[in-house]
């Protein structure tokens, strides 16, 4: 076979698979958007998936993605370095409020550029690059973000929005009882206790991962289908929103190279781990924000904002798509 052949062959199977990878994710979110533009389904179904994937579907994942990866002082350090770089992040954001020239959109900033959206879009988006068999590398830096995103973020935006003190009494409570942080907790735990390896080494292997697989085979579908459903564009709000993704953007890029050389320095080289930082960091603003938000101008900037900025979450995917395959 002539030597062009073989290449241009090479080439066809490598853009070949980067379609396979990309093509269903935008699909998936185009068909969301398509499903709220023609009135196929409402806020109360897609309220209804929300809570079928956060209650029930994201927290098997969470948990068995944790009980089956293997722990060690490398575990410990990520999550160290992620939680440093999460409370860095939120109070540089606090610095770059005067850069936002409308007043009424400065109190969030700090929330805007700091904190992912790791279950609606980041874990959809690796799954789909990496597969869900390497979800724990994602989930375990997402650890971190839990913890952060339940005490010291809620916390303040609480405060901020209502001008009330924050009961930590509260704020505990109401962490215990995410089931996200409660799959991650039992997930660890069974990581390192064996439980569940032992499980998959003995005769209800096949039940386990059957029942296992049913309760998660589809979350990536209806996540993706969900975030085109919630896309919003407000004319009006571009401005600030605009401005508010590229302090984000330039924040985060500077974030994702501190904690790139953190883990080569510490931990070493690890393609899937680099790949899960790059996914992760690159997810907008965490969705659960706007249900802490009594203010509808305040509630349209953080949603419009975080809609725009699902735009680069995928630009960042395909682009990463593009250099794995």
């Amino acid at each position: 076979i002539p030597k062009y052949n073989i290449k241009k062959y090479i080439e066809s199977v490598h853009k070949m698979k980067v379609l396979e990878i990309i093509l269903p994710v935008l699909v998936m979110i185009l068909l969301g958007m398509a499903c709220k533009r023609l009135k196929l389904l409402d806020q109360n179904g897609i309220n209804n998936m929300k809570l079928l994937v956060t209650q029930i579907m994201l927290p098997v994942a969470i948990f068995h993605a944790l009980a089956t990866s293997e722990y060690n002082k490398e575990t410990g350090i990520l999550v160290g370095i992620m939680f440093v770089m999460l409370v860095v992040s939120f109070s540089i954001g606090f610095l770059l409020r005067p850069l936002m020239p409308a007043e009424r959109y400065q109190k969030y900033l700090p929330f805007m550029v700091s904190v992912y959206e790791g279950g609606s879009m980041a874990y959809p988006l690796y799954t789909s690059l990496c597969g869900a068999e390497n979800l724990s590398q994602i989930a375990v830096l997402d650890i971190a973000g839990l913890l952060f995103g339940f005490s010291v973020y809620m916390g303040i935006l609480g405060q901020v929005e209502n001008g009330e003190k924050i009961d930590p009494g509260k704020l505990f409570s109401s962490a215990i009882r995410t089931p996200a942080f409660i799959a991650s907790v039992l997930g660890i735990i069974a990581g390192l206790t064996g439980v569940v390896q032992k499980l998959l080494a003995g005769p209800f292997a096949g039940t386990y991962t059957s029942v296992e697989n049913i309760l998660t085979t589809s979350i990536t579908s209806v996540i993706l289908l969900v975030v085109g459903f919630s896309i919003e564009f407000d004319k009006k709000l571009l401005s600030p929103c605009i401005r508010t993704i590229v302090l984000r953007i330039l924040l985060q890029a500077v974030m994702i190279g501190g904690v790139l050389l953190a883990i080569h320095y510490i931990v070493g080289d690890h393609l899937l781990l680099n790949l899960a930082v790059i996914s992760y960091m690159s997810a907008p603003a965490t969705f659960s924000m706007q249900t802490f938000l009594k203010s509808e101008d305040g509630s349209a900037y953080v949603s419009t904002t975080n809609s725009l900025y699902c735009l680069i979450s995928i630009l960042v995917y395909v682009v990463m798509a593009f250099v794995v395959y």
